[in-house]
């Protein structure tokens, strides 16, 4: 173990694999083993049981063309991952505090990690429900309006892949657990602009979400209101069209411009 001065005891080998892996950050995205040791300062031997651990751990891979190593994708997707939840912040804080005027349910903005949705921005409602009960927090794609947002813009073959690997649990009698009802809703969100939730992840919750573009026009995020509404969810779906707009501002924020019209999609 290696002792840092005024803090607690660190494992040396982790400090040196998160040297490695901080390399990668550094423009090259394929490195071998004796540019990696020359690099942080280690022995051939050292760095070459530090590459293949985190082969091992699937963080790196080894590119058979070259004989270089690289980030897997799932590293990739954490870095894509922190940099859009940046961006998303700086993007929507405004929009959120548009759309907060004229509602006091509760707003989010997700993106889709795995099979799941990873809530980055939040707007808590007096009255908040304890699943959503922090940024940060997740919830199974098929089960939410964000989810099947982000899930019904992916391209076809993901889209496959990822169903293909959910497994459809029951929460309530209205949740989806068919996969070719879940695919004609994701086809009904594409046709319509936006996703509902009615009753499907909680009792008494509906949510409403729409998309959110990046730069080059794909969808990167979704933006949605949740409220309880046990009786009728009207008095949530009449905000579709305010959280329509407000994702569109999001999406111009971080640089999409509908093609033909200069503005942000509606």
């Amino acid at each position: 173990m290696t002792r840092v001065p005024g803090t607690t005891q660190t494992l040396g080998s982790v400090a040196t694999a998160a040297r490695v892996l901080c390399e990668f950050g550094k423009g090259d995205t394929q490195l071998g083993v004796s540019e990696l040791a020359r690099r942080i300062g280690v022995g051939k031997s050292t760095a070459h049981r530090v590459v293949w651990t985190l082969v091992q751990e699937q963080l790196l891979e080894k590119v058979d063309d070259t004989g270089l190593f690289r980030l897997t994708a799932t590293m990739r997707n954490l870095g894509v991952s922190a940099e859009t939840a940046l961006s998303l912040h700086q993007a929507a804080t405004g929009p959120l505090d548009q759309l907060r005027t004229v509602t006091d349910h509760t707003l989010h903005v997700a993106i889709l990690d795995g099979t799941d949705v990873l809530y980055v921005e939040r707007r808590e409602s007096p009255n908040a429900m304890a699943v959503f009960s922090r940024v940060g927090g997740r919830n199974a794609a098929y089960l939410t309006s964000t989810g099947k947002v982000l899930l019904a813009y992916l391209d076809p073959e993901e889209q496959d892949r990822l169903l293909a690997s959910m497994r459809l649990t029951r929460r309530t009698p209205h949740t989806i657990t068919s996969k070719s009802m879940l695919r004609a809703e994701l086809a009904q969100v594409r046709r319509q602009g936006y996703g509902e939730n009615l009753y499907e992840s909680e009792a008494g919750m509906v949510s409403i979400a729409a998309p959110v573009r990046g730069r080059t026009g794909r969808v990167v995020a979704a933006l949605s209101v949740a409220g309880h509404a046990p009786d009728d969810p009207e008095n949530i779906r009449r905000l579709t069209r305010p959280v329509i707009e407000a994702a569109g501002r999001v999406s111009h924020n971080l640089g999409w411009r509908r093609p033909g019209h200069g503005k942000a999609a509606r």
